[in-house]
């Protein structure tokens, strides 16, 4: 089974500096099809997970840019309003069931691909 989070991370960490997504929007989904990993674990070690790899990608983009890419103001406002979005999420994800966490997700990720087909 490390392999299997290994490879998760692994594709987490490409399509997330190639595309700006890859944490919660792919490792949860893989966690949840490829381990028999509970959705509300799949959330936590997601959320552990993103940290690390969200710094490692927007290093090569501060870095190797010209000019950098990061605009450290506004990252800064995102970290600040994550925060606390993260932890009224991860309190409420406690008082949620798995079943009904698995059906939120099912529909988020609906709606943004939808959204990104039909986007110009």
């Amino acid at each position: 089974m490390p392999l299997i989070f290994l490879g998760i991370g692994l594709a987490a960490g490409v399509t997330g500096g190639l595309l700006g997504v890859g944490g919660g929007f792919l490792m949860v989904p893989l966690q949840l099809m490829l381990t028999r990993i509970r959705p509300h674990e799949a959330n936590a070690t997601s959320l552990a997970a993103v940290v690390p790899l969200s710094c490692a990608g927007a290093l090569v983009y501060y870095l190797h840019a010209r000019p950098p890419e990061v605009d450290l103001r506004f990252a800064l406002l995102l970290i600040l309003g994550g925060a606390i979005g993260a932890y009224l999420g991860a309190r409420m994800a406690g008082r949620i069931p798995e079943a009904r966490l698995r059906i939120m997700l099912a529909l988020v990720l609906a709606v943004v691909g939808l959204k990104e087909l039909v986007a110009p």
